[in-house]
């Protein structure tokens, strides 16, 4: 059965990109206005926006003082997206323009990857100008795709489990057009109970084929409030044994199978029979790594993990392109997460 996204597909154009962006921020306010305020004003820098409705008691006025009030302040976040990091200054220049007289004014520049320092310092040079010539007060602020997923992340918490898929999802439609770009840093995180002593012999993880993933390098394995395990994935095969004990290779993500992963899935297609009385024997994918190498990732909010998380090891751990997956594992013993 194939799954549900949250997010438009198949297209990467930048107003399928900004309105995707948009409902994500929308989601969020709906389920939560306080979670929103402290996302945006995450995302803009600390601006103190205050976003929502005020309500006070004998607020005095200039001549009077109403029993009560219901006030919200005004503001506006202008969003210009491009498919890459080459803005042009002249477009977002005539954009300052639509702001008219709100308390807090933003052009938000959305991309990829965010531009130069010196064109950044450029664009801010010409918004300082107009504020000057206009009597404004417009910011301007650069936000990748991977800053949204970050931030988004931050504010919501592990029992928000419609968030989460919908923050997911939205990561999820991020690397499938290219607005973030990083995937092999990008670790998939399930919770395995049962089958970890399994999981670590074999350096196997399955799962019924039907299940979506969207693209990583590293699989953590998750028991007890924290990640035990971290491989690198060699290979996703999907595959049936047959009843000669031999396996029929449906689909591989590397194109080929070694011998190795073959011996490997069989072994732990056994193992689920002998040691839980599961049959996996049809309808399963695999997850074949290098080596699961332990590592003790915790996570110190309250209880275990729903379902599966997707961490980007890049936000963890410097130097990361200089690490091999003993030495990243090692690091993570050192992190904890929410």
């Amino acid at each position: 059965m194939s799954e549900i996204h949250y997010f438009q597909r198949y297209s990467q154009k930048e107003n399928v990109i900004t309105n995707n962006t948009l409902l994500l921020f929308s989601r969020l306010y709906n389920q939560s206005p306080y979670k929103f305020n402290l996302f945006l004003n995450e995302l803009t820098n600390d601006l103190d926006i205050n976003v929502g409705i005020s309500f006070k008691q004998q607020t005095k006025a200039k001549n009077s003082i109403p029993d009560g009030s219901i006030t919200q302040e005004s503001f506006k976040i202008a969003i210009e997206t491009k498919l890459s990091e080459k803005f042009s200054i002249n477009q977002l220049v005539n954009h300052l323009d639509s702001f008219k007289n709100e308390k807090y004014s933003i052009l938000l520049g959305l991309s990829p990857k965010k531009p130069s320092n010196n064109k950044i310092k450029e664009i801010e040079q010409q918004v300082v100008n107009y504020n000057a010539e206009n009597n404004t007060k417009i910011s301007f602020i650069s936000v990748t795709f991977k800053d949204i997923v970050f931030k988004f992340n931050e504010v919501i918490n592990d029992y928000d489990f419609e968030l989460q898929q919908i923050i997911d999802d939205f990561e999820s439609f991020c690397y499938s057009v290219g607005m973030i770009k990083d995937d092999e840093y990008r670790m998939l995180t399930i919770a395995c109970g049962k089958t970890l002593n399994d999981n670590f012999k074999n350096n196997v993880y399955y799962d019924p084929s039907d299940r979506g993933y969207s693209s990583c390098t590293y699989l953590g394995i998750y028991k007890n409030k924290s990640v035990r395990g971290i491989g690198k994935i060699e290979n996703i095969i999907t595959a049936n044994l047959n009843e000669k004990g031999k396996l029929d290779i449906i689909n591989a993500t590397n194109g080929s199978v070694t011998e190795t992963q073959k011996s490997n899935i069989i072994e732990m297609i056994n193992d689920a029979n002998v040691n839980l009385g599961w049959n996996i024997r049809e309808n399963h994918k695999f997850f074949c790594v290098t080596n699961f190498e332990k590592t003790d990732f915790k996570k110190t909010s309250k209880n275990g993990l729903f379902g599966k998380k997707y961490f980007n090891l890049s936000y963890l751990i410097e130097n990361i392109k200089e690490k091999n997956t003993i030495e990243i594992a090692e690091l993570l013993k050192e992190k904890d997460w929410k």
